[in-house]
């Protein structure tokens, strides 16, 4: 993924995360309910009374899960406070100051030059491009995310060029401010090893999914698979 690929994520998805701040999400990752069915169709390999006191365990994988609403409601504020710094430290190098202190002779009728420079002047104080350091509307991760965007590609307005050190900067928030928002709302696909082994070869099996799809168990050793815990090899 490239730099704007990543500071699109952000823009494109924020209003995914508002809307999954207001909804309720009860699974976890790994699905706890998935592994209760699959210990169901292996448990003739294992101990009864070992499997039980591993699902009474605190320490059992994905019991003490945040709800996802909390973690959303994290994310949007670390992608605040981490892209609006990267904006503030950027546009501090970067922005021109606005034109304040110039002297204009007063224009009259048919002054053209005198009307021209008072209204450039007046255009590049409230130029919209500017990075804002007091409006709050404004200073909020997807505004910052496409400032950055537009600096990132070079959009023309009050501001030096950026160095070689402030695009990597960009790309490092950018990167990172991605990866939160997928992790947020699984956008990718996750996997974990199990502790249990496969109960036909005692291979190592672990589970796919996180990413919306029907999660699924695989055993690295012979090679089948369970989805919906059925086994399909």
């Amino acid at each position: 993924m490239t730099t704007a690929d990543n500071l699109h994520t952000v823009i494109n998805h924020w209003t995914d995360l508002q809307t999954a701040l207001g909804t309720t999400q009860a699974d976890t990752w790994p699905p706890v309910m998935g592994i209760a069915r699959l210990a169901e169709h292996l448990r003739a390999d294992d101990d009864r009374t070992q499997q039980r006191a591993l699902e009474r365990s605190p320490h059992q994988i994905g019991a003490t899960a945040a709800p996802l609403r909390i973690q959303i409601l994290d994310t949007m504020r670390a992608l605040d406070e981490q892209l609006v710094d990267v904006a503030d430290q950027i546009a501090a190098s970067i922005q021109r100051p606005a034109t304040r202190h110039v002297q204009v002779r007063s224009a009259s009728s048919g002054d053209d030059v005198a009307l021209q420079l008072a209204t450039l002047i007046l255009k590049d104080q409230v130029d919209a491009r500017r990075w804002s350091w007091t409006d709050p509307t404004l200073r909020t991760a997807p505004f910052a995310a496409a400032w950055l965007l537009a600096r990132h590609d070079g959009a023309p307005g009050p501001f030096r060029k950026l160095t070689s050190v402030q695009l990597d900067e960009i790309a490092s928030a950018a990167g990172q401010a991605a990866r939160q928002i997928e992790r947020a709302l699984e956008l990718t696909r996750k996997t974990q090893v199990l502790e249990r082994p496969c109960p036909h070869c005692r291979g190592v099996l672990r589970i796919e999914g996180g990413d919306g799809q029907d999660p699924a168990v695989l055993c690295r050793g012979c090679g089948r698979t369970w989805t919906g815990y059925t086994t399909v090899a």
